[in-house]
C-alpha cells in the first residue's frame, strides 16, 4: 500500500464520522473523542494538535475562558481492545487548566489577534517523538488513541483535538 498521511480530528466514533466539536456538557457522563485505525491497518501518530477558542480573557488557571478550572480534567491514553494500554497524561494530574498543557507538551501558545473584542485561541502542540517515539496504533489489537472529557465545556466556541501521522504499513 502506498505512503498515506493521517491529519485527522478525534470524535465521538472513532472512524472520523462522529462529532469532533468537543464543547459539550460531558459533566454526567464522560465522553470519548477517539481514532482508530481502519481495519488491517496500521497508524504512527507523530502528534496531537489541541485548539480551545473561547472569548478574549482567558487565563492561565481557568480552561478557555470558562471562568474556572475544570473539575475532572481531560485524560489523553492509548487503548486496546481489553482496555487501557497507557497513559499520556500522568492519571494523578489531568489537565484541567489552559497552563497545564505546558505539563505534557512544550509547545502552548495564546493566539489573540488585538482586535477588541477579538476571541482567544489556545493551541497546543504534543510532538509525541520529542519523548521517546510515535503512538503505534494497530487495527488488528483494536487499539485506539483517546480523549476523555467529563467536565461541562459547553462555554467553549471551538475545541478540537487533531492527530497527524501517517499509516506506516498493514497487517
Amino acid at each position: 500500500m502506498p505512503f498515506k498521511l493521517i491529519s485527522r480530528a478525534l470524535d465521538t466514533v472513532g472512524d472520523g464520522s462522529g462529532t469532533k466539536n468537543a464543547i459539550g456538557n460531558y459533566s454526567s457522563a464522560a465522553e470519548e473523542f477517539l481514532m482508530s485505525p481502519d481495519a488491517g491497518e496500521q497508524w504512527t501518530i507523530s502528534r496531537l494538535i489541541v485548539s480551545v477558542e473561547d472569548s478574549a480573557g482567558a487565563l492561565a488557571d481557568e480552561y478557555g475562558n470558562l471562568g474556572n478550572a475544570l473539575s475532572n480534567g481531560i485524560k489523553v491514553e492509548v487503548h486496546d481492545g481489553s482496555g487501557l494500554l497507557y497513559s499520556l497524561t500522568d492519571p494523578d494530574i489531568p489537565i484541567k487548566t489552559n497552563a497545564q498543557w505546558g505539563i505534557m507538551c512544550y509547545d502552548v501558545n495564546m493566539a489573540s489577534w488585538g482586535v477588541s473584542p477579538s476571541n482567544d485561541l489556545l493551541l497546543v502542540r504534543w510532538t509525541f517523538t520529542r519523548f521517546g517515539k510515535p503512538i503505534v496504533l494497530r487495527s488488528w489489537n483494536s487499539e485506539k488513541l483517546v480523549v476523555t472529557l467529563n467536565d461541562n465545556l459547553v462555554g467553549l466556541i471551538s475545541h478540537y483535538f487533531v492527530a497527524q501521522g501517517w499509516q506506516s504499513d498493514t497487517h
